[in-house]
């Protein structure tokens, strides 16, 4: 993370190049956060750069020491739940009933059998702890929960896998 924090410092004081590196440091994170949501290729690839050009207009808002990853991420999630709304005209949908909707690319059949059983926010929690890696209180900055609530929720996810399989 530290690393990632001085190429965004490099990136705010001028050194455009750093934008390269932070894209290549992100964009799984990013592209799964949206697929999530919204399940069409096509569609998570404008997404993302919209998310990306949403991050560089608000970076100097972005607190070093902080997790950019998580910080990006709910950019891209945000922005996708946005492309959805739009895209069901009129039906407004919040984020918990994207809850169920979260699959992953870095799948292996431990992995796809844990994401048949979970559902909601414990598999939105699962993948953003097992698959991408994040420390609990990114996942729980991301989902926009308390913490002991996402402690909790991963928790009641492993007991449940454990349970089924």
């Amino acid at each position: 993370m530290a690393e990632l924090d001085k190429l965004v410092k490099d990136f705010i004081n001028g050194n455009k190049d750093s934008f390269d590196l932070i894209y290549e440091q992100t964009k799984q994170s990013v592209y799964l956060s949206i697929y999530a949501i919204i399940k069409d290729h096509c569609a998570v690839d404008d997404i993302m750069q919209d998310t990306y050009l949403k991050a560089i207009d608000a970076i100097t808002s972005y607190k070093i020491g902080t997790n950019f990853k998580a910080w990006i991420s709910r950019i891209a999630r945000n922005n996708a739940i946005n492309y959805y709304n739009k895209e069901s005209k009129c039906e407004t949908i919040e984020v918990e009933d994207f809850d169920n909707r979260f699959s992953s690319n870095n799948s292996t059949p431990l992995i796809d059998s844990a994401l048949e059983i979970l559902e909601g926010t414990q598999k939105d929690i699962f993948i953003y702890r097992i698959v991408l890696g994040y420390k609990f209180k990114d996942i729980a900055k991301v989902l926009d929960m308390n913490l002991k609530t996402a402690h909790f929720q991963y928790k009641k996810a492993i007991d449940k896998i454990k349970e089924q399989i």
